[in-house]
């Protein structure tokens, strides 16, 4: 993932209740560990949620947003999933959201399937870096409610 720039508690418009900022990077091309990393990275608020109050809210709707494209894009355009292949179909569905797809419901299922148990993988290692680091986040939420604004 990349380097982080800052965290806020602060609201920032009308949707976002608080925010992460990272450097940009120069980076074209993305390994699936990459990947990996950025999505368990969006999914830290979530699973932090979860973890600190046994709850979850709706806060972390973007970060689900891009989490659930990257896992589409992943599968769909990049190849990048034993179950579907190096097989590419971006180039049907993008174009023209409402043009037949390329392949058969079976393979929508898959799809929908393998997507789900990326997310979930995902999930589960956020979950399991924010529990080995149960103190560090303690840390950071404290100094974020004293604070509000926490930068590089």
């Amino acid at each position: 993932a990349s380097p982080l720039l800052k965290v806020s508690i602060v609201p920032r418009g009308s949707a976002a209740l608080g925010y992460a900022q990272y450097l940009p990077r120069d980076r074209f091309l993305q390994t699936t560990e990459q990947l990996l990393d950025s999505m368990s990275v969006s999914l830290g608020g979530r699973v932090a949620e979860a973890l600190t109050f046994g709850k979850i809210t709706t806060g972390a709707q973007d970060d689900l947003d891009k989490v659930t494209k990257s896992a589409y894009n992943q599968i769909i355009d990049y190849g990048m999933n034993d179950e579907v292949g190096h097989l590419s179909y971006g180039q049907f569905t993008k174009d023209n959201p409402m043009a037949p797809r390329p392949y058969s419901d079976k393979t929508a299922q898959t799809i929908d399937r393998e997507v789900r148990k990326l997310v979930d993988r995902a999930y589960a290692r956020t979950e399991q870096i924010l529990l080995q680091h149960k103190e560090g986040l303690e840390q950071v939420a404290q100094l974020l409610l004293k604070k509000e604004v926490i930068n590089q």
